[in-house]
């Protein structure tokens, strides 16, 4: 890493609520929301996959075996 360049950093605030099932079942739901900070865009999520998505806008992810290319 070059000294004189300062690194790219983008840093993220993930909220996550977890619905309790009122009706007994084991599996609880949760959504959440992801704020970027630099640009304080935020994106409410339902899934995980969706947050990853909303995080690829900012930095470059390596994609999981079985995800194909980001």
């Amino acid at each position: 890493m070059d000294p004189r360049i300062p690194p790219f950093i983008s840093s993220f605030v993930i909220r996550f609520v977890v619905d309790s099932s009122s009706n007994g079942d084991v599996q609880s739901t949760y959504h959440g929301a992801i704020r970027h900070i630099q640009s304080d865009e935020e994106l409410s999520f339902n899934s995980w996959e969706d947050a990853v998505d909303f995080i690829r806008r900012y930095v470059p992810l390596e994609a999981e075996p079985g995800q194909g290319n980001p």
